[in-house]
């Protein structure tokens, strides 16, 4: 019993310890600004019945915070959700690690909050990987709404690279 114990604590380590080792290259801000497109992500109950959906990073006047809307079109009737989140930034050396927190009745006294790290994005900005710090659930962005497909498929072969799952990736975008 101990060995397997012994086996689960260092697995446990490991997977703490895992996701700061993996950290992306730092992010200029003003370049993060603005609207992106999900092209690619993970399954997540939030999301299962979105088809295509848009983020917009807008800076507020206090430094390292910005507003956050995240536009859905529904699947089955095409309607439009939208969720609105105030986000920080919680690591400002890297300016890659944030916490959003919910605006509106959800969001009272911050309690509906989840942090998420940028993974990695190219040098223009162009596109970016998103992710909770476990990995567990994770998205492509890009700012162009349709990527070729080519392009799509490499940004997703950089996630796996990453270590994300990608064996059940959600197309979006199209």
């Amino acid at each position: 019993m101990i060995p397997i114990r012994s086996a689960l604590i260092a697995a446990a380590l490991v997977a703490v310890a895992a996701p700061a080792a993996a950290q992306s290259r730092n992010v200029v801000m003003d370049q993060f600004d603005g609207r992106w497109f999900e092209i690619a992500r993970s399954p997540n109950d939030a999301q299962k019945d979105c088809r295509r959906a848009q983020i917009d990073f807008n800076p507020q006047t206090r430094p390292n915070r910005y507003s956050i809307i995240v536009t859905c079109t529904r699947r089955a009737d095409g309607g439009v959700e939208t969720l609105r989140a105030n986000a920080r930034v919680t690591d400002p050396v890297t300016n890659a690690r944030f916490r959003f927190t919910l605006t509106g009745l959800l969001g009272v006294g911050g309690l509906a909050g989840q942090n998420y790290w940028v993974w990695d994005h190219a040098p223009d900005y162009s596109w970016a990987i998103m992710a909770l710090p476990n990995k567990s659930d994770w998205w492509v962005w890009h700012r162009n709404q349709s990527p070729s497909e080519a392009e799509r498929t490499r940004l997703i072969a950089r996630a796996r690279a990453l270590g994300f799952d990608t064996g059940a990736v959600v197309h979006t975008g199209r």
